[in-house]
């Protein structure tokens, strides 16, 4: 009986809407940056081609709206019924994804690993990037955010969200500044790094594998707590900034 029952209510439901998945790709010529504003889980992995991709981007088929056209309070769709408004500012090409957090589904973009990333996932969004070799400004609000093999410059801040970070190299050519309200940020960098530390918490504690400090029996080293620590590595060089109000920051070999 309940089989049926699930039957029946597969059946009615599939009368109103209908979702079909396809890629969305959009030319990047004379594009220096992307800007991408959602509220909703992102990945974003980097290519060598000169284009967009939104992956498996959904498009939902309400039965009951055919004939009608969508209306956002945040702009107009021109991406075919994709859910996006997509327009070019000088060099750079702002993403708003117009619908709502429970209309849709994860995004995936691939795009190219020397454009310039501004990505805000609003209040529920996680956040991934990896591949990229050109300067990434990101934010979240409870969502996590995990950047993996990247150069910077980069400018990371997520209310409550964890912040996790793997340096391929550190771009020497602008400051780097990662930080998170109550979440912790664990950050990944070669050991020839050259770079200005600063690591502060206000509640949590800074570890460390690098020699900051007096060494300790663990590998990872309590490097001070509820203060300022500065640290040139290597002799110095780019400003790096890790910072957490409440949680912990760790600083990690690669």
């Amino acid at each position: 009986m309940k089989k049926l029952i699930y039957f029946i209510v597969a059946v009615i439901s599939a009368q109103y809407v209908s979702a079909q998945s396809q890629d969305y790709t959009h030319d990047l010529s004379g594009i220096k940056k992307v800007s991408i504003i959602t509220n909703t889980d992102v990945e974003v992995k980097a290519a060598n081609s000169g284009k967009l991709i939104i992956r498996n981007a959904k498009k939902k088929i309400d039965q009951k709206a055919k004939g009608l056209k969508a209306v956002y309070a945040k702009g107009v769709d021109n991406t075919n019924g994709l859910g996006f408004s997509i327009k070019k500012e000088g060099d750079v090409l702002v993403i708003h994804d117009l619908k709502s957090h429970f209309k849709r589904d994860d995004l995936h973009f691939v795009i190219p690993s020397n454009i310039d990333l501004k990505i805000n996932t609003g209040s529920l969004g996680d956040l991934k990037v990896s591949g990229f070799k050109s300067e990434l400004e990101l934010r979240t609000t409870t969502g996590d955010i995990r950047l993996e093999n990247i150069t910077g410059p980069v400018t990371v801040n997520s209310s409550t969200g964890e912040v996790n970070v793997v340096f391929a190299t550190v771009n020497q050519s602008s400051p780097i500044s990662i930080n998170s309200s109550t979440g912790d940020v664990d950050v990944s960098l070669p050991t020839n790094t050259k770079a200005d530390l600063s690591l502060r918490t206000s509640m949590g504690t800074v570890y460390t594998d690098f020699d900051l400090s007096k060494p300790k029996k663990d590998a990872m080293k309590v490097a001070g707590a509820t203060r300022k620590i500065t640290h040139q590595l290597n002799n110095g060089g780019v400003n790096i900034r890790l910072r957490s109000s409440t949680g912990n920051v760790y600083l990690r070999k690669k």
